[in-house]
């Protein structure tokens, strides 16, 4: 059950006329070897995947047609986290491409690329401790809008309190 439930996580949808993309790593020598599934929707003539490196290098793997609008591949990489787009040629030579994003983010293991722990937006967002540095400007931000609030009401109820001695008017009774 958690086997399953693990590897519904990892799977990401890319859009057009992609469906659900997936990912599998293993160590090879100095490098990592990456098995590519894509779920392709219609006829296309060809689907390869475009892999670029933070160096802007590029690598262009073909995927095979396994059936039922499957195609997978396997690539050899350095071990780094590559920047993927999954592209489409149809009849007429033109390219449909994917949404861009990582092997980590199509369910790749982080510790295949030396990452223990990938905190997402989604998990861990507030859950990163603050560094001595920021926590000191953090509180230092705080008290400067405490004092600015406080000068604001100063200036703010100015006008309204009299500070001159106190006068006792006459009145006159109604008649």
């Amino acid at each position: 059950m958690a086997t399953t439930l693990a590897v519904l996580m990892v799977v990401i949808v890319l859009g057009g006329p992609f469906g659900e993309a997936t990912v599998e790593g293993a160590p090879v020598d100095d490098g990592l070897r990456v098995e590519f599934e894509v779920a392709v929707a219609g006829a296309p003539v060809a689907v390869v995947v475009h892999a670029v490196d933070p160096g802007q290098t590029q690598d262009t793997i073909s995927l095979a047609d396994r059936g039922g609008g499957q195609w997978g591949g396997v690539a050899d990489f350095d071990v780094m986290n590559y920047v993927m787009v999954f592209e489409v040629i149809d009849r007429d030579g033109e390219g449909i491409l994917s949404e861009p994003t990582t092997l980590l983010a199509l369910g790749l293991d982080p510790a295949l690329i030396g990452m223990e722990e990938v905190a997402t937006l989604e998990e861990d967002e507030g859950n990163q401790p603050l560094s001595a540095a920021t926590r000191r400007w953090g509180w230092g931000a705080v008290a400067l809008t405490a004092v600015a609030l406080a000068l604001l009401a100063v200036w703010a109820m100015g006008d309204r309190v009299n500070t001159g001695p106190v006068q006792e008017e006459e009145t006159q009774p109604p008649s």
